[in-house]
């Protein structure tokens, strides 16, 4: 296990989690809720595990917390526990522990850590005469005893997911942001180098969009851009990372998707992206599309690919898509 000088955490008890201090370190998880599939074929990042805090099928405290014993656990609960321990494998008990710590625990030492804590828990809860949550018996098993965790600050649980979407999101568009997109593409390649799984990726640029700028002033520019990061979250699927690029740009990585399969995709999106603007006149993109082959060696060939063919649209009259060639 990594360790870090001056490392702190937060801890968040009473429905919340302990979390690595700085916000840069707090990390990601990918959705827990579903058996495992080629997007878990590497191994998770510090960002897939952030990226979980913000899913819907996050694995919450309050469940983990049930499954030591906190609370009953209902019928339904002890399935969804039993499908995820049989979708994530070995994983699972690395998943217990992130849910409580924000701190990861490698599955070979995880298991042996949970159990040591459900028992140190036992101890605490005897010693005081009142149950020890869970959340309270890793941070003292965890600071006092194993000294895997260093000195701990306080926070709700309602910030949290503010502190991860900080880390993590354009706050204008609502997007992810500039960072985390080149942290996922390079992890996508990655994956296409190592299993083959294909990637593809739109690159999108607002059409003009210094002249609107110029005419209808910033505040008009943004309430564009607000409106396609819109959009794009709507039109996205579940698999799809939608990410503002940059200025007017955006990108989306589409995992397990090959190129012919992003044209009609593409194109839903340049025509719903559209937005109407004073005087009857209508705001468009261009995109450019390209997908992993064997002439791709690192995510910035990937990019340089995709921006290749977005540069081809633009020259060729712009609000269309163009695709790269193979390669």
């Amino acid at each position: 296990m990594k360790t870090h000088a001056r490392e702190e955490y937060l801890l968040i008890v009473e429905n919340s989690v302990l979390v690595p201090g700085a916000i840069s370190a707090v990390g990601s998880v990918a959705d827990m809720s579903k058996p495992e599939d080629k997007t878990l074929l590497v191994e998770e990042t510090d960002v897939d595990r952030r990226r979980g805090i913000l899913s819907d099928h996050a694995l919450s405290l309050d469940l983990v917390s049930a499954l030591a014993g906190d609370r009953p656990v209902t019928d339904a609960e002890r399935k969804s526990l039993d499908e995820l321990k049989s979708g994530r494998g070995h994983r699972f008990y690395s998943d217990l522990l992130y849910s409580i710590t924000h701190q990861y625990f490698s599955p070979n030492v995880a298991e042996a850590l949970w159990t040591d804590i459900l028992k140190h828990k036992d101890k605490l809860t005897v010693l005081l005469g009142r149950n020890v949550g869970i959340a309270v018996a890793a941070l003292d098993y965890l600071s006092n005893v194993t000294n895997n965790m260093g000195s701990v600050t306080l926070v709700g649980e309602a910030h949290i997911e503010e502190i991860v979407g900080l880390s993590l999101r354009d706050g204008l568009t609502g997007l992810f942001n500039h960072t985390y997109f080149y942290q996922q593409i390079d992890l996508e390649v990655k994956r296409f180098r190592r299993y083959a799984t294909p990637v593809s990726l739109a690159l999108i640029d607002v059409d003009d969009f210094k002249q609107v700028n110029d005419k209808y002033g910033h505040r008009e520019g943004d309430r564009i851009l607000a409106a396609m990061g819109k959009t794009l979250l709507r039109l996205a699927r579940d698999s799809d990372i939608c990410c503002r690029y940059g200025g007017e740009e955006f990108a989306v990585i589409l995992p397990l998707t090959e190129i012919h399969e992003t044209i009609d995709i593409a194109n839903r999106m340049r025509m719903e992206m559209s937005v109407g603007l004073p005087e009857g006149r209508t705001v468009t993109v261009s995109i450019g599309l390209a997908s992993c082959g064997n002439r791709i060696e690192t995510f910035q060939d990937l990019v340089e690919k995709a921006d290749a063919a977005l540069f081809q649209a633009k020259r060729s009259g712009k609000n269309q898509v163009e695709e790269a060639s193979d390669g």
